[in-house]
């Protein structure tokens, strides 16, 4: 760890109301499972174990040479850990797993691609090959085949006998340093002699790394993970970092402070744009390279919130501004890596800070390089993010449990004469109990189906709208141009009409799903007064929360309509005639927006769909076993905590005990 890593610690005050609520709800945990029955114990402390092995996910995407895993190197602690220099860079996704136990006993482990990846890209040439075959761009298929043949030459070369061999497979390490991170994750310059030979060797075929260390600093387990971004050659990457992005709880966006966003990546504009506001942080890097930082760091966040906003991204998006090289001078108490310039620069960002009647201390380098700022960015989504939500799960659940130690308790404290139910309208309460399970399933299934069905049905729609606007644009050209020139066609209207339909389709299952949820919430509870009586009292059953749907993601991904490329251009060269542009046109738009709307399906939503079902299974199967328990309870035995109901009592009953817990439950919610 670097030398002052306690400045890492600045931001941490965001998280501290969420990890305090942790802390006190595992303390209700334990005093629940006190009085718990073997059951009950068993999901309480499935529940501790979700909060303690809660991890914040950190994704962070961005320009290249942007600085981006330099930033990932000092939120480490390590500066110079993962390759920042411009060569070489990073090509792999790399997850840096803070204050999380290894599955194994290892601190790396770097896959390869799967054999099955690997062919697709050495037949199909990955996502770019699959794209210009759609278009009919023979020659770029052709190009595309001639550059992954000599990068297989390459890979061969470097690990000779290896390489077919270690497709489908990881290597493990129970150390990680720079120089064996450099080996899986750098694609560097086979020309320059000042690159080490094992530099990258097996970056070709490695698809992620992951690293596992322990940082004090931060009260939480964090997941950083560094993406290779979106413009690799061959769009294989691309497809890497939505999946990382996908499971992300904020994402980080690394920009260039002489670039920023006048020559932002498109393809990085469009996976950003789905995201929710609150899930984004622009980092704008090196601003120590300016030569007047103080004046055009404003004009710098103006020309950012423009952009945002002609792209459709919310402008209160959080822009932070900083230098990872300062962070880096502060963090290892070194300053004399800092160059001319960028000293030039901290000191008048210094004087415009007002330190100018201070002494220079690293403390306020840390400030002014933005790394507070972005640490507080970061902890303040996810403590109202990812954390709020478990703790809303874990509390609700505990509820709901609490409730059926407390039935549990009443049933066995009965005998079968006096007080549980064992004929319910003419059906025995083993009876009821299943066949309200099997409605509630059968119910689940009707409604995932019928969500499914009504988004594709609007997703075809979309897309059927957009390919008839564009075949129409298409004509009107021709006949005004003839086949003079070239014309294209902005797919943002689909994306457009895509979001809208997914957003559609997230609002009514938050809808529909939460009113199936509260029936069969309601329903059970009816099946404890039932088989309970009057026994039970004041009792509660709440609805499952309806699970959440994650941004559309899959709508950024790149299409053939979205490169501007030659082949576009001999397109247009190969075809005579307007009904041959029109009809051709047609089937190439009709087949790339059904390539979006197909992975919206595959991806997200069929796993939000999963998602209601499992959900509603869940509480359906636990109520179930509960239920059949008390019904059952009259039959057996002594139960093994009897000394809690009868002969010994404690100082509180467990009526007393389930029922201050229940409030504090109920208390620490609202």
């Amino acid at each position: 760890m670097a030398r002052n890593d306690h400045l890492l610690s600045v931001g941490n005050e965001a998280l501290a109301p969420m990890t305090e609520a942790m802390s006190a709800l595992t303390t209700q945990i334990d005093q629940l499972t006190e009085v718990a029955d073997a059951r009950s114990t068993a999901r309480l402390s499935t529940l501790r174990t979700r909060l303690e092995n809660f991890t914040a996910s950190v994704t962070f995407v961005g320009q290249v040479k942007a600085g981006k895993s330099s930033i990932v190197n000092i939120l480490a602690g390590r500066p110079n850990l993962l390759p920042s220099d411009v060569n070489p860079w990073t090509s792999v996704v790399t997850t840096l797993n803070i204050n999380t136990r290894a599955p194994g006993d290892y601190k790396s482990k770097f896959t390869f691609f799967e054999q099955e990846e690997w062919d697709n890209l050495m037949v199909g040439g990955g996502r770019l090959g699959e794209l210009a075959n759609r278009a009919g761009a023979d020659d770029e298929i052709e190009d595309i085949r001639r550059q992954i043949a000599q990068m297989k030459a390459k890979s061969e070369e470097r690990l000779g006998k290896h390489f077919d061999l270690i497709l489908g497979q990881s290597h493990q390490y129970d150390y990680f340093d720079a120089e064996l991170v450099q080996r899986y994750v750098c694609l560097g310059d086979e020309d320059d002699p000042d690159i080490d030979p094992k530099t990258g060797r097996f970056a070709d075929v490695t698809k992620s790394a992951e690293l596992y260390m322990d940082i004090p600093q931060y009260p939480i387990a964090l997941k950083l993970c560094d993406t290779p971004g979106v413009n690799d050659t061959f769009m294989v990457r691309e497809q890497i970092t939505l999946r990382s992005l996908r499971g992300s709880e904020v994402c980080v966006v690394v920009l260039a402070a002489s670039q920023a966003l006048t020559t932002m990546d498109m393809a990085l504009m469009r996976i950003i744009a789905q995201f929710e506001n609150r899930q984004i942080i622009l980092f704008v890097n090196r601003i120590d390279e300016l030569t007047d930082p103080v004046s055009q760091v404003p004009e710098i966040r103006d020309r950012i919130l423009d952009t945002l906003k002609q792209n459709g991204i919310d402008t209160n998006t959080s822009v932070v501004f900083g230098s990872a090289l300062w962070a880096e001078a502060a963090l290892t108490g070194n300053p004399e890596i800092l160059t001319e310039d960028s000293r030039r620069a901290l000191n008048t960002f210094y004087l415009a800070a007002g330190f100018g009647d201070q002494a220079a201390s690293l403390d306020k380098i840390w400030a002014l390089s933005g790394l507070p700022d972005l640490l507080l960015a970061m902890n303040e989504r996810i403590a109202e993010g990812a954390g709020q939500r478990l703790l809303d799960r874990v509390r609700h659940r505990a509820r709901n449990i609490a409730s059926q130690i407390r039935a549990t308790s009443v049933a066995k404290s009965l005998s079968d004469s006096d007080g549980l139910a064992r004929d319910l309208d003419g059906v025995a309460p083993e009876e009821a109990i299943a066949k309200l399970s099997e409605d509630y399933d059968q119910k689940a299934a009707e409604l995932t189906t019928k969500l499914r069905d009504k988004v594709l049905e609007r997703l075809a729609s979309a897309e059927a709208n957009f390919v008839k606007r564009a075949t129409d644009s298409l004509i009107a050209h021709l006949e005004q141009n003839g086949e003079q020139g070239t014309w294209q066609y902005d797919p943002a209207g689909l994306r457009t009409l895509q979001k809208a339909a997914y957003f559609s389709f997230a609002r009514s299952m938050r809808k529909e799903a939460g009113a199936l949820y509260s029936a069969a919430a309601a329903d059970v509870e009816a099946l404890y007064h039932k088989i309970l009586g009057n026994h039970l009292g004041e009792f509660n059953i709440e609805a499952p929360i309806v699970p959440r749907v994650p941004p559309p993601l899959g709508i950024g991904r790149t299409i053939a309509l979205d490169l501007q490329s030659t082949w576009w251009r001999r397109w247009w060269q190969r075809r005579k005639g307007f009904e041959a542009y029109a009809a051709d046109y047609t089937r190439l738009i009709a087949s790339e927006a059904n390539s979006i709307t197909k992975d919206l399906e595959e991806t997200q939503i069929a796993a939000v769909l999963e998602n209601v079902r499992a959900t509603l299974t869940d509480f359906m199967r636990e109520q179930k076993e509960t239920l059949l328990s008390i019904s059952q309870s009259a039959t057996k035995g002594d139960n093994p905590n009897a000394a809690l109901l009868a002969g010994i009592e404690p100082k509180k009953s467990r009526d007393e005990i389930l029922g201050d817990i229940l409030k504090n439950l109920s208390n620490e919610a609202a």
